[in-house]
């Protein structure tokens, strides 16, 4: 958890202000899987949250974790198309 707000200062408070996604990655893959919602991807319970590519939980391997991400963006950009 205190990875971005390092990150943050390094960058003199440009960071998470200006991002539009913040991806926190680690080096290591663990057989874990975060909760989301099937339709809307999002996090139970963390409005805002699409948790993505997480190990063996849901993705598996390299090619499944980028559909899965791709699934996620698309229903991000299909949430926000619907408010306008």
């Amino acid at each position: 958890m205190m990875g971005l707000p390092q990150m943050d200062r390094r960058w003199h408070g440009k960071f998470l202000p200006e991002a539009t996604l913040t991806g926190p990655e680690s080096r290591g893959s663990s057989p874990i899987r975060i909760d989301r919602d099937s339709e809307s991807r999002e996090s139970p319970g963390v409005p805002g949250l699409y948790p993505v590519g997480e190990g063996a939980g849901y993705a598996g391997g390299i090619v499944s974790a980028a559909v899965d991400g791709l699934r996620t963006a698309k229903a991000i950009v299909a949430k926000y198309a619907a408010m306008k």
